[in-house]
């Protein structure tokens, strides 16, 4: 397990701001930054689905 420094998933979401992560919130943001720097899989809880999350999850992942 690793935990990410701010120095490393600012940028990260910063540089998805024009891109995958529009019309994400800050968490989501997060959430999306960290999947990309560590290659991981997010998982969401059933019924609490976030689309915009999945879609921009699928940008950057399209496999």
């Amino acid at each position: 397990m690793q935990i990410l420094s701010w120095r490393v998933v600012a940028p990260t979401m910063a540089s998805q701001l024009d891109g995958p992560g529009r019309r994400l919130n800050l968490l989501s943001r997060e959430a999306l930054a960290a999947a990309s720097v560590l290659h991981a899989n997010v998982v969401m809880a059933r019924g609490n689905e976030n689309q915009l999350l999945r879609e921009a999850l699928r940008l950057i992942d399209p496999g």
